[in-house]
């Protein structure tokens, strides 16, 4: 069985085509939820990062989407098991027919983010990874409508494809608040980046990050980042 064991809960991830990856714990660091009662975690896979805010704020409730059967059951079984087994709701099914009475003034999401490239093969790999323009459109749409008006929405995205993820925001009336660019080390520049959009228009807060040094000991600000939620030494050579 293939475990995740953070701080203050673990994930089981036997199922799951993502594993628990640097994304993940970069994004769920990042988060700032400190002010949200209701959250929507899109794409929810092992429901790592609603766990990761769960932990943080202690009164906000959770509506985890996630399509795949088999995530959807181990992220379940991963929040029932965790110290917050009421907070969070897990739905399986497609977000594109997820719908709500009520609005969020917080969503976040790790989405699948290659647009182009070759697919591995692997169904429900390809299905977690990969994502038409056309349906990214529609899914940025569908997320602004979720939002509330003074609501914000995270989500990590590849550094190649920044500038099609900010057109597609601006055409969908979301303007960017913060950007926080994510280097993998020195010499690996802008391997992602994670991005906080909000419906109304505020001074853009810019950041960088290095995961790694180039001895490829981790980097004392990712230390310090995650270091709320990893349960392992860091500081020891990877």
């Amino acid at each position: 069985m293939s475990i995740f064991r953070f701080k203050e809960f673990q994930i089981i991830q036997s199922s799951n085509p993502l594993k628990v990856g640097t994304d993940s714990m970069i994004l769920g660091s990042l988060i700032e939820s400190q002010h949200a009662t209701r959250a929507l975690d899109i794409g929810a896979g092992t429901g790592v990062l609603s766990l990761m805010v769960l932990q943080r704020n202690p009164n906000v409730f959770i509506d985890a989407i996630e399509i795949n059967p088999d995530s959807a059951a181990e992220c379940d079984s991963n929040i029932k098991n965790s110290p917050w087994p009421k907070r969070a709701q897990v739905h399986f099914m497609d977000y594109m027919n997820f719908s709500s009475k009520q609005k969020y003034d917080l969503i976040f999401s790790n989405p699948p983010f290659y647009m182009d490239g070759l697919k591995s093969g692997d169904a429900a790999l390809d299905q977690a990874k990969h994502m038409h323009p056309t349906m990214l459109d529609a899914w940025m749409r569908k997320t602004h409508d979720h939002l509330t008006e003074n609501g914000i929405f995270y989500l990590i995205f590849p550094g190649n494809h920044w500038l099609e993820l900010v057109q597609l925001a601006e055409m969908n009336h979301f303007h960017l608040t913060e950007k926080i660019l994510i280097h993998g080390s020195e010499d690996k520049l802008n391997v992602r980046v994670v991005a906080a959009f909000s419906k109304r228009a505020a001074a853009v807060k810019c950041s960088e990050l290095t995961i790694r040094q180039r001895d490829g000991n981790y980097s004392k600000e990712y230390i310090e980042l995650t270091a709320a939620f990893h349960g392992t030494d860091l500081a020891r050579k990877s």
